[in-house]
């Protein structure tokens, strides 16, 4: 029986914000969201993005050819939670960068992982 090779199925980069991200509209985060893509060099297929009532929180999703873009914003805490997560020859770091820069922050932490098997 022979090994598989390992696999590298791409790279996963969570962001978490306090501040402005979580209040953003549901245009703004669309937006937002679709430069971050651009930048990256991905192919948005199709994106959804639901209000949980007024005030409430947003969650959103992009989906990409490389894989997706998704955000939940919890704004009674000034927290949203962004996951990035492209494969191929997009740059996800550049996303990251999009996002980060994209409101007024009181506190960014990004983790990225590389995902896969082997």
């Amino acid at each position: 029986m022979s090994q598989r090779p390992e696999l590298v199925a791409g790279l996963h980069i969570i962001i978490e914000c306090e501040g402005r991200h979580a209040h953003l509209s549901e245009q703004e985060m669309s937006s937002l969201l679709h430069q971050a893509a651009d930048a990256a060099g991905a192919t948005v297929l199709s994106s959804h993005f639901h209000r949980f009532g007024e005030g409430g929180g947003l969650t959103g999703v992009l989906v990409l050819a490389e894989s997706h873009i998704t955000v939940h914003t919890w704004p009674e805490y000034d927290y949203a939670a962004f996951d990035v997560f492209m494969c191929g020859v997009c740059d996800p770091h550049k996303a990251e960068a999009e996002i980060v820069a994209g409101a007024a922050t009181v506190r960014v932490e990004t983790r990225a992982i590389t995902r896969g098997i082997g």
